[in-house]
């Protein structure tokens, strides 16, 4: 009895222990197989923040509209030419300064047998290109322009007591001396010149292409004047319009080199239609500058000008209508002056080209000192705007499609005949 006794004891401890053992092995491997599966996961997530990390900091530039990891990049870009801009910008100031000057006070030098007046024209003026100041360093650049100085009011002198002369003679003899027919300026008549003061009516044809550019508010409107372009005229439309793209981040989503490469791709294109705004508002990087620029800034207002213009003059370059659609009022207030100012300069730089410009708050039923998401036809009112005061309805995007449309001209082709 006892040695059974002492058997059974001795199976249940060694069945004991191995069931510890594999207690212990499966521990073991619940715990390998959980660092692994987080090991796997960290690596997989590094590999990815590496494969689209361009993508991850265009975002939440975007997004947040500051940089991520407070990059110096554009330090580092504007460091080699930082002492050299300073340079070149104080040479270039005292360089202007000095020659203004001396213009005012003084005149070109004359010669006895030319006319004064048109001696003139022949002058050309002393520029510095800031090229080849940038070349030089800053005792070399005041070396420069303090001997210039000296040449020029030594000359001016000359020029004085020339003009005195030149004058004096020319009261005494009424006539002035012939001029040759080579110094002679060619004569324009004004009247021959065309201004025009209106832009010009949008006329397109079958053959021609409509091409669309924007951000999400040209996303709802694109598809609507597409279908309405094609089932009234035939006419074929390109629609690029992206959401979360403006003119503010060229880096995220360049619309002028965009717009620049499809005009060049296809010459069918005769219209752009261009619907731009609520991404842009906000401090924005320049190349060359250490900190973003501020929104409303003279330097702001001249990149984003640039930027527009660009867009403008590739147009101009193809022989290419411009529609530019104004941006709407909004129901945040911060961003509703944003568009205020943002219209302001759309329509400036439109207005330099003859360009259409085509507000958008009276058809929408609303006005920047009062946002409304509804207008009023017939005693009813219907609902144009979504809840978050930005985009639009469908209702309100066939609105402002119609509106579109309503510019076109549709002219029918020599022989082609409707029955």
């Amino acid at each position: 009895m006892k040695r059974r006794r002492h058997n059974t004891i001795n199976k249940r401890e060694v069945a004991n222990k191995s069931y510890k053992k594999r207690e212990i092995a499966v521990n073991i491997n619940t715990c390998l197989s959980a660092r692994c599966i987080f090991i796997l996961l960290f690596v997989t997530g590094i590999a990815l923040m590496v494969l689209y990390y361009k993508s991850i900091l265009i975002y939440w530039q975007q997004t947040y509209h500051s940089d991520l990891f407070h990059s110096n990049t554009l330090i580092e870009d504007s460091l080699s030419e930082e002492q050299s801009e300073e340079s070149s910008e104080d040479a270039i100031a005292q360089t202007q300064d000095s020659t203004i000057i001396k213009d005012s006070k003084h005149e070109p030098q004359v010669d006895k047998n030319v006319n004064p007046i048109e001696q003139n024209h022949t002058v050309k003026p002393i520029i510095i290109q800031p090229d080849a100041i940038k070349r030089l360093s800053k005792d070399k650049i005041k070396d420069e322009i303090l001997a210039k100085d000296k040449s020029l009011s030594d000359k001016n002198k000359q020029v004085e007591s020339s003009i005195k002369k030149t004058l004096e003679k020319s009261n005494k003899e009424p006539t002035l001396s012939p001029v040759k027919e080579k110094d002679e300026l060619p004569k324009v008549q004004i009247h021959d010149v065309p201004l025009i003061h209106q832009p010009l009516p949008i006329v397109l044809t079958e053959n021609d292409k409509v091409f669309f550019a924007g951000d999400s508010l040209m996303q709802g409107v694109a598809p609507y004047v597409k279908k309405m372009l094609f089932k009234q005229y035939k006419i074929e439309s390109i629609d690029l319009s992206k959401q979360s793209t403006g003119l503010a981040y060229p880096n995220a989503f360049d619309w002028p080199k965009t717009i620049s490469d499809t005009l060049a791709d296809d010459p069918s294109i005769k219209l752009l239609v261009v619907f731009l705004g609520p991404n842009d508002p906000w401090d924005f990087p320049v190349k060359g500058y250490a900190k973003y620029a501020k929104f409303k800034s003279e330097l702001w207002e001249e990149q984003y000008r640039l930027r527009i213009a660009n867009i403008l003059s590739n147009a101009r370059e193809h022989h290419i209508q411009v529609l530019w659609l104004a941006a709407p009022c909004m129901r945040k207030p911060k961003l509703n002056d944003g568009m205020v100012y943002l219209n302001t300069l759309y329509k400036s730089e439109i207005d330099k080209t003859q360009q259409h410009f085509l507000t958008t708050n009276e058809l929408l039923g609303c006005t920047y000192e009062k946002f409304n998401s509804f207008i009023e036809t017939n005693n009813e009112k219907i609902k144009v705007r979504v809840d978050d005061g930005v985009h639009f309805t469908p209702t309100g995007q066939k609105i402002l499609a119609k509106a579109i449309m309503e510019k076109i001209i549709f002219k029918e082709l020599e022989g082609t005949h409707s029955d």
